[in-house]
């Protein structure tokens, strides 16, 4: 039976009313869009129909719509109804900017209106890639950037030897008549213009818009982001000692235009770099996918009182400055310390109580696409890898279905790392992004065993 395959590209730029992440003093409002955001999704049928979702987002914590509320189960609910697909067979992956709305929960949503467009348009584009399905064939190939380049360990002071580093880019094209598609997956954080006031899709807009542009006949092109948990581009050696923003919070706009330069340039090399790989290997298999929610163990937390005292009395102290005319640059400072203990608070607040987490893995004949409901750090990224062999290609999804934070191996929590540290980034303890790779991992076995094979 021959693969159909339909594609779909739909705006989901924000308005001014939605927060971004960067900046101090935090959770501010955009300036304006230096490129839109875009969800771009794929439908894949071979006997079953999976659909892959790409989004140019932070991350989608699934109580932004609030209490008793799923954005993801509600996403997925609504293409089931328009499209008959069900929720196990679709993936929705963030592409991780930070140059775009906080919907990682880090503190409340303001504008549910807009979330509730954003679920509305990502649904659209599902239904849009399903309804234009038609013959294709897909392939495979990998390849890489030069090391260095566009992905560094950023904690590399804490391994003995050379720390670990993922280069590797794999493209999956879907080609029909006068028709195509790509997929291409890739290991870093999307950081290029993150702390700057405008929205941006980052290093991924810009390449997916020159693979669009470039491809014969491409409808979309589809970041999928890897284990970057610890992953980050390096920094611009001609823009790095710039700050984006002064003491009194205004924007630097020429460090920013540098920014914006810096990751065109970079989008487009890892865009050349995806085109220029072949399809060494054309799939074939079912289509199918599995799905299994696991708990894992929160991290351990404080005591809420100190830091409730220490907000009170940081309070305090911002109200004291604002009331007696101080600086600007005090009141910037002040209102940092403020939000650093508030986010702290957020962390508190969420418990320690054990956390429902997704596993999905996506199988495309010899392609299976093992989403995480975080950020894995790229060791938990090579034990998945390292499932490949002859008969089919495993690339782990960060960023899916959930965002629960950093999913860090073990060892890391013994080293004096970010991601670790006291925050609403860090909501899963030692052992639970290990145990949802180890889950991911026996389901891609399950899937490859069974009758349907």
């Amino acid at each position: 039976m021959q693969f159909q395959a339909g594609s779909a590209k739909v705006d989901v730029t924000p308005p001014s009313t939605a927060p971004y992440l960067g900046g101090q003093p935090r959770h501010s409002l955009f300036l304006g869009v230096h490129d839109p955001l875009f969800v771009r999704a794929t439908a894949i049928t071979n006997g079953e129909t999976v659909i892959v979702i790409a989004v140019d987002s932070l991350g989608i914590n699934n109580s932004i719509l609030g209490p008793g509320r799923d954005f993801t189960a509600e996403v997925r609910g609504r293409i089931q109804q328009q499209t008959g697909v069900p929720p196990t067979h679709v993936m929705i992956a963030s592409s991780h900017t930070h140059s775009s709305p906080e919907t990682a929960d880090f503190r409340p949503f303001p504008d549910q209106d807009w979330l509730a467009t954003f679920r509305d348009r990502i649904v659209q584009a599902a239904r849009e890639a399903v309804e234009s399905r038609r013959p294709v064939t897909v392939t495979v190939g990998t390849g890489e950037v030069l090391r260095g380049t566009l992905a560094i360990n950023r904690n590399s002071h804490v391994y003995p030897g050379a720390p670990p580093e993922d280069p590797e880019v794999t493209v999956v094209r879907l080609q029909g008549d006068e028709w195509s598609t790509v997929l291409y997956h890739f290991t870093t954080h999307p950081v290029y213009v993150q702390v700057q006031p405008y929205v941006s899709a980052d290093f991924p807009g810009v390449t997916s818009a020159m693979i669009e542009l470039s491809e014969p006949h491409c409808q979309a092109a589809l970041f999928l982001p890897g284990a970057a948990g610890n992953q980050a581009p390096p920094p611009d050696p001609l823009t790095h000692d710039g700050s984006r923003f002064d003491e009194e919070n205004n924007p630097d706009f020429e460090v920013i235009r540098n920014l914006f330069a810096h990751n065109e340039r970079m989008g487009m090399y890892l865009a050349q770099t995806a085109l220029d790989i072949p399809g060494e290997t054309e799939l074939t298999g079912p289509v199918t996918a599995a799905q299994r929610t696991v708990q894992v163990a929160s991290r351990s937390l404080p005591d809420r009182g100190p830091f409730e005292a220490e907000l009170i009395d940081r309070r305090r102290a911002l109200a004291d400055a604002v009331d007696r005319g101080a600086p600007r640059t005090e009141i910037v400072q002040l209102t940092q310390l403020v939000q650093d203990t508030e986010e702290v608070l957020v962390a508190i607040d969420r418990g320690t109580d054990p956390i429902d987490a997704e596993v999905q893995v996506l199988r495309i004949g010899g392609l299976a696409l093992a989403g995480l409901p975080g950020e894995p750090f790229v060791e938990l990224g090579f034990e998945l890898k390292s499932m490949s062999d002859d008969d089919r290609t495993v690339l782990p999804i960060g960023y899916a279905n959930n965002y629960l934070g950093y999913l860090t191996h073990p060892e890391a929590w013994d080293t004096p790392v970010y991601e670790v540290s006291l925050g609403p980034w860090t909501r899963i303890g030692r052992f639970g992004g290990q145990q949802l790779t180890d889950t991911a991992k026996s389901m891609v076995d399950e899937l490859w065993t069974t009758p349907n094979e």
